[in-house]
């Protein structure tokens, strides 16, 4: 029952105060919202939450480290990006002490500040089960255990490993479909492709993927166990703790691998993983065991339904063949540099999965990093090898055209926004040059390319936007270059001290 209540706290009190905050993010109605249950603190003692009062700082303290050292948005009036990061710190620094103030700091990070994405969902919704455990200890008194919420926090953190699990299994006829015919070898070959590790040389990549074709299968058998081992996690403590770190080292792979570095799981789970070493002998025992267990795996099944909170599914096939939009810019030297996502934070994200589909008419065969939903596109894809006829029919017969007139003027308002704001001097973000190694990393490492990247050392007078198509020739190893044209070139006016306003008001991009 204390399992029960900590979750309906999360799903149905938590989970929509945050989302309406964050779409009022007023900053008068977080403050009173953090006082509310302040009324309770004068009539129960506080909860007690043992170590997992210093996992929940640390979480804190980890993503107010992302959220206050991202980059401004150019294009929007710089001072309140600036009070809003002064904000979450202090947020931060009070929800340290007091637990309700992690309502008005989850609504400013996730709302203004825009924290609320992929890779920081998983260590959020820990956040978010914290306070509803915190708040519904104060609503029924010591009956809502120190040890409900380590059940509770360790199925938020594994649910985002046995969704996609489930999502896989579901991907064939059969279970086990995914892990006996994925090519997870395409993956790497796709984000190299894309603009990962491009700091290899090609025959030095096709030398890897050669090798690593041979183990596909057992990669994916081992895989699918350890994004399904949550299942049966909570039988045992020492068990627990393999599945959190199994997973972490899982991460790490997938960064080596894809280039999408999702370290905000990978500290987080650490630090989960530590802090359940750590706790008392005896005291936790009630977590662990077959009736544990069976209340973790309803919770976690609930889940993967998308009936408590909606982990992703990342479930798909992958494929050799990648078409991606590319930005360049022209210096005022005239230098020519790459325009890497990196460098686009605070939408360093966007920039580095699929933006830019609406500014082209050719179709579409896949989402992020070459993949596809459907089997036989795979295949026939694998069949194409390179071949542009063949490619180009695959193109009518499965893409679909995303060009959209009203978000490509957008786009190039925004960057020439941008850029005009820069070149006059706007701050990139709160860092200066000198600490910009301070600054968190992002989750999206595609920052090589065909250039050199830009890295603000001089105004830009030319952004062009190209499409490329790049196809993984298995049967040769090579990196073939199928399609390379310009769709937009941007003319930015001579850099002037006097030309922008930092009032001025731009979408972001789409």
């Amino acid at each position: 029952m204390a399992v029960v209540a900590v979750i309906a706290c999360y799903r149905f009190v938590v989970s929509p105060a945050v989302r309406a905050l964050t779409q009022q993010p007023r900053v008068l109605r977080a403050a009173i919202s953090a006082m509310v249950p302040a009324v309770f603190l004068a009539f129960r003692p506080l909860p007690e939450p043992g170590p997992f009062r210093w996992f929940t700082v640390f979480v804190v303290v980890l993503l107010t480290w992302q959220g206050t050292t991202s980059d401004y948005d150019a294009t929007q009036p710089i001072g309140p990006q600036r009070r809003d990061k002064r904000l979450l710190l202090l947020l931060a620094a009070a929800s340290c002490l007091w637990t309700p103030a992690l309502l008005p700091w989850l609504a400013v990070y996730c709302g203004t500040l825009r924290g609320w994405r992929h890779h920081s969902m998983m260590p959020l919704r820990l956040l978010k089960a914290y306070l509803a455990w915190f708040l519904a200890t104060l609503l029924l008194g010591p009956r809502i255990s120190v040890p409900a919420l380590l059940l509770v926090l360790g199925c938020v953190s594994l649910s985002h490993y046995v969704k996609p699990a489930w999502s896989k299994v579901r991907l064939g006829p059969r279970p086990w479909s995914w892990a006996w015919h994925n090519r997870t070898h395409y993956l790497i070959a796709s984000a190299y492709s894309w603009g990962w590790a491009r700091f290899l040389p090609a025959e030095t990549m096709a030398r890897l993927l050669r090798r690593a074709q041979v183990v596909d299968r057992p990669v994916n058998f081992v895989t699918m166990a350890v994004e399904s081992a949550g299942l049966i996690a909570f039988l045992d403590r020492r068990l627990l703790i393999a599945v959190l770190m199994a997973n972490v080292l899982f991460n790490i792979a997938v960064a080596l691998a894809s280039g999408i570095l999702f370290w905000e799981n990978i500290i987080t789970n650490t630090a989960l993983a530590i802090t359940v070493t750590l706790l008392p002998d005896t005291s936790y025992d009630v977590a662990f065991g077959w009736p544990a267990a069976f209340v973790a795996l309803v919770v976690l099944l609930l889940s993967a339904a998308d009936l408590l909170w909606q982990p992703w599914h990342l479930g798909w096939w992958d494929s050799p063949f990648t078409a991606r939009m590319h930005w360049q810019v022209e210096t005022v030297s005239g230098t020519k540099l790459g325009l890497y996502n990196d460098f686009m934070c605070p939408y360093e994200r966007e920039f580095g999965r699929v933006l830019g589909y609406f500014l082209t008419a050719e179709p579409i065969l896949h989402g992020h990093l070459g993949i596809v939903w459907d089997r036989q596109l795979r295949d026939r894809l694998v069949q194409a090898d390179g071949n542009r006829d063949e490619l180009r029919t695959l193109k009518q017969t499965y893409g679909q055209v995303q060009a959209d007139e009203e978000q490509a003027r957008d786009h190039i308002a925004f960057l020439t926004s941008m850029f005009t704001h820069l070149n006059t001097g706007t701050p990139k973000g709160p860092l200066p040059r000198s600490l910009r190694r301070l600054k968190a990393p992002g989750g999206q490492l595609y920052q090589w390319g065909d250039l050199p990247p830009y890295r603000g050392e001089e105004p830009v007078r030319r952004i062009t936007i190209r499409y490329q198509e790049r196809c993984y020739r298995p049967r040769t190893g090579d990196f073939v270059l199928l399609t390379d044209h310009t769709v937009q070139e941007i003319e930015l006016l001579t850099p002037n001290p006097d030309h922008g306003s930092l009032n001025d008001e731009v979408k972001p991009p789409a």
